[in-house]
């Protein structure tokens, strides 16, 4: 038996690659997660498929996002299928996605399967720590505008350099994926944050204390879910331990309330103990993990198909 052909996905064909992707789940949860996919905008670049005389034997899915990323999802193969291919499919969309531009490719993993670890580690993906991922109800939202010593200056084009800077800064010395760095530009990390649920500058502020910028805050909304999100925030190394971190959380608490949201959602390194804590103090708790595997791009190559 010779290998499978690895060819990019025909666009009539995207369901079935997708169900092959996320063969795994059970058919409620397949069915929901191809629908969601679907209902979106599929970058087809990123997904390929392994036939074998016609057959569908292997799909592989690569999501590329805003800011030079991309969320990706293990390879999947038909029962039988040579499990060589599985490598062949991750090296194939690594190339691709590279030649597109994606400087970080991560992959989120409800459990870490030693099949998936195998094929993962051997294209050249490692695992980066596990995620928590937190939410808190609107019973733990402030009712006013929180009364504390820093100022919340809203974001605009006139103070984006600021920004740039307030969010490196809060790098120095930080606890939270501190391997991811230097990964890619602020301004990449910015435009993926841009583009993660709807966008609104005064969801965006610089942290000032004293007339001085501290830390940064980012909140964006997600109508579909009934949530705003706590996509970053961060305090520069030398402002830090002075308590200020809890009233971020509880200012980006206040303007999920504002929004006529009931939740705050997070994502936090499951070793950072210090924001943990932090965060359990303001009401939030956990509600479910992913293990992270990362890849930075090494630049466009080709692919052996």
């Amino acid at each position: 038996m010779g290998d499978a052909e690895i060819v990019p996905v025909a666009p009539h064909e995207t369901a079935d690659a997708l169900k092959q992707v996320f063969a795994r789940l059970d058919e409620v949860e397949r069915r929901q997660q191809v629908e969601t996919l679907l209902a979106g905008e599929i970058t087809h670049d990123g997904l390929w498929a392994a036939r074998r005389d016609g057959r569908l034997v292997g799909a592989v899915y690569g999501q590329i996002q805003p800011g030079r990323t991309a969320l990706a999802w293990p390879p999947r193969l038909a029962p039988g299928e040579r499990p060589e291919t599985a490598g062949r499919l991750l090296d194939v969309l690594d190339a691709q996605l590279s030649q597109c531009g994606v400087a970080l490719t991560t992959m989120l993993l409800e459990r870490i399967d030693p099949a998936d670890h195998e094929v993962l580690s051997a294209g050249g993906y490692s695992f980066l720590t596990e995620l928590l991922y937190l939410v808190a109800g609107e019973d733990d939202f402030p009712a006013s505008e929180p009364n504390n010593p820093l100022e919340f200056e809203p974001y605009a084009d006139a103070n984006h350099a600021r920004l740039v800077d307030m969010v490196k800064a809060t790098y120095a010395d930080t606890r939270d994926c501190p391997a991811l760095n230097d990964a890619r530009s602020i301004d990449d990390v910015l435009l993926g944050y841009r583009h993660t649920g709807v966008f609104a500058p005064e969801r965006w502020r610089i942290v000032r204390h004293a007339g001085a910028d501290v830390g940064c805050l980012i909140v964006t909304d997600h109508p579909a879910h009934a949530s705003c999100e706590l996509i970053y925030m961060g305090i520069t190394a030398p402002s830090r331990g002075q308590g200020w971190g809890k009233q971020i959380a509880r200012y980006a608490q206040w303007l999920a309330a504002r929004a006529g949201r009931p939740r705050l959602v997070l994502a936090v390194d499951s070793q950072n103990g210090p924001a943990l804590a932090m965060y359990h103090e303001v009401g939030f708790h956990a509600w479910d993990r992913r293990n992270v595997y990362v890849k930075r791009s090494l630049g466009p190559r080709t692919p052996d198909i």
